[in-house]
C-alpha cells in the first residue's frame, strides 16, 4: 500500500478555496480521513526538525513496502523516513546512492532518518512473510 497526503495549499487553509476542483476535493477527503495521522507526522518532524516540519508539504504513507532505486520527481530537497513494525533490525532501511560505487543504509526503524530523494534511494527488503511493517 502507498498513499500521499498532501497539505492543502494556503487560500483552502485560510477559508478561500470554495471553489476545488475534483482533485482538490478528493486530497481534502483523503487529508480529512487522514488528518490525525498527518498531524503525529508533523509533530514527530518538530522533533527532530522544527524548521523542516514548517515546510513540509506531503508525506507518504505506506504499508509493507519495498522499492525499487529511483530518483523522486516531486521532490526538490531531502525528506525524513520513519519504518514502525516488527522486522528484524537493519533489515527495511531507506538505501541511497552518494555515488556510483557507494551506497548508504539509512536505519529508520522507529526512528526518522533524513535522506535526500534528489539522489538514486530505495527501501530494502525484509523477511515479508513473517515479519510486519
Amino acid at each position: 500500500c502507498y498513499m500521499i497526503l498532501r497539505a492543502p495549499p494556503m487560500e483552502q487553509i485560510e477559508g478561500e478555496g470554495k471553489n476545488l476542483s475534483r482533485r482538490e476535493k478528493r486530497r481534502h477527503k483523503k487529508m480529512e480521513g487522514n488528518k490525525k495521522l498527518w498531524e503525529l507526522a508533523l509533530q514527530a518532524m518538530k522533533q527532530i526538525d522544527s524548521e523542516f516540519a514548517t515546510r513540509c508539504s506531503e508525506i507518504a504513507v505506506t504499508f509493507g513496502f519495498t522499492g525499487s532505486p529511483h530518483i523522486d520527481r516531486q521532490n526538490a530537497s531531502p525528506f525524513y523516513g520513519l519504518s514502525l513494525g516488527n522486522f528484524t533490525e537493519g533489515t527495511g532501511c531507506v538505501a541511497v546512492e552518494c555515488s556510483p560505487r557507494i551506497v548508504a543504509y539509512v536505519n529508520t526503524k522507529n526512528k526518522l532518518g533524513r535522506v535526500d530523494g534528489r539522489h538514486p534511494h530505495w527501501v530494502t527488503s525484509y523477511d515479508d512473510v513473517n515479519e510486519e511493517r
